[in-house]
């Protein structure tokens, strides 16, 4: 049953095919997952009860995505690591080639696209060091509390650098993100091409709307699930210790 109260997080963790749904309010349920949906909903000046109604809709149709809130943590590790971060490096060129192009051919007339470029290369910068930082730090550390976890490891230091400080860290970068994007769809009028923008415009345009849509999907597996159930699982092993 949802409410006004229920936290968007909570929802999306439990039924991920809601996504669509906030997609298309534009309501934040990565970073912003938890707020309530009234919290939402005033925000984007919108009926909380009719979103609830959409919700409720959604849940009704069967996921075609996996059960993310059950997966074990090492398998969801290597479905972000497969999915998301590979879908970021390899959309990356593509979206550069893409910008660099429409900001040389029609940047004089839409200057917004050099300010929108520069947002993007340096998007590319940050994910590329966050991407980074997880895969060689957080990702094997919460894999080594796993092993402690199971027995099938007995140094105990390998948790001294603590999974909690660098998630915290982590959040924030994501925060940050966020907040790029937000802009960066600001200044594209949400996607939406000039009027008899060419095939080129267009099209990126539509991948910069996908490579959004996709990083909001990424958050959400990492702050709303990953990331809290790999700080308890270094709790309980410090209870264990």
């Amino acid at each position: 049953m949802i409410s006004q109260e229920t936290h968007i997080g909570d929802i999306v963790r439990s039924h991920f095919q809601t996504v669509k749904i906030f997609d298309d309010h534009q309501i934040d349920f990565c970073c912003g997952g938890k707020q309530s949906i009234l919290e939402a909903c005033i925000k984007r000046s919108i009926d909380p009860n009719k979103v609830i109604q959409q919700l409720e809709e959604a849940i009704k149709e069967p996921a075609n995505t996996p059960e993310f809130d059950k997966m074990p943590l090492a398998k969801l590790i290597l479905y972000i690591k497969e999915n998301h971060h590979a879908y970021v490096r390899e959309q990356i060129p593509i979206l550069s080639k893409f910008l660099n192009k429409i900001e040389q051919v029609h940047g004089s007339k839409h200057p917004e696209i050099e300010v929108v470029n520069a947002h993007f290369k340096e998007s590319v910068k940050q994910l590329t060091e966050h991407m980074g930082k997880e895969e060689t730090e957080l990702f094997p550390l919460i894999e080594k509390l796993l092993k402690l976890k199971n027995g099938r490891q007995s140094d105990s230091s390998s948790h001294k650098i603590t999974a909690e400080k660098s998630i915290s860290l982590l959040i924030q970068e994501h925060e940050n993100e966020g907040a790029r994007f937000e802009e960066i769809s600001r200044l594209t009028l949400n996607y939406q091409p000039p009027k008899g923008a060419c095939n080129t415009f267009c099209a990126t345009y539509e991948s910069l709307l996908a490579f959004e849509k996709d990083l909001h999907r990424h958050v959400h597996l990492e702050n709303n699930i990953l990331f809290p159930k790999a700080i308890k699982l270094e709790q309980d092993i410090r209870k264990i210790d």
